[in-house]
């Protein structure tokens, strides 16, 4: 059994229900048919009774309101900020994130990535001791014996930083 659809929900700023627009109130698009505008609204109706949804309930009944009339369904389609949605950009975001069908749930990737149990690299990487073999060793002069050096320096005095001149 499938889970039921979860709200998906954006923090926007406040605006007055007009600008935002019945069609995304209700999560339509402009060319929606009864049946659908119907679903989103009964949909939208649960999920503010159960507090998943931040838009009023007055707001979701006037958003039903304005879409069923169809001179104000114009009007407020002139008057929105929703312009995106003529182009069906609601719907593009639905099938890109929840699939085709209703029934799926969730985003799908859009990489996927490779089965590499089986991969061999083209080239053949070279053996460490052929490697270690080609290096050549820096040439260390037996003059200036290392644990000397070391024991002076670490004798010196320090440097005063107040006492440098420049």
């Amino acid at each position: 059994m499938s889970q039921p659809e979860q709200p998906m929900v954006l923090q926007l700023a406040s605006l007055p229900r007009q600008q935002v627009g019945p069609f995304l109130i209700l999560g339509v698009e402009k060319d929606a048919p009864k049946d659908v505008i119907e679903a989103a609204w009964a949909q939208r109706l649960i999920w503010a009774r159960k507090n998943q949804f931040r838009i009023p309930l007055e707001d979701l009944n006037w958003a039903r309101e304005i879409i069923n009339d169809p001179e104000r369904r114009v009007r407020a389609d002139a008057v929105s900020f929703n312009i995106d949605t003529t182009d069906g950009l609601l719907r593009k975001l639905r099938d890109r994130h929840q699939g085709k069908s209703r029934a799926t749930s969730g985003c799908k990737p859009l990489d996927v990535e490779k089965n590499l149990s089986e991969y061999a690299p083209p080239t053949p990487a070279p053996d460490a001791a052929e490697v270690r073999a080609q290096i050549p060793l820096p040439e260390i002069p037996r003059e200036i014996p290392a644990a000397k050096l070391i024991l002076e320096q670490a004798v010196k005095p320090p440097v005063d930083p107040w006492a440098v001149s420049v």
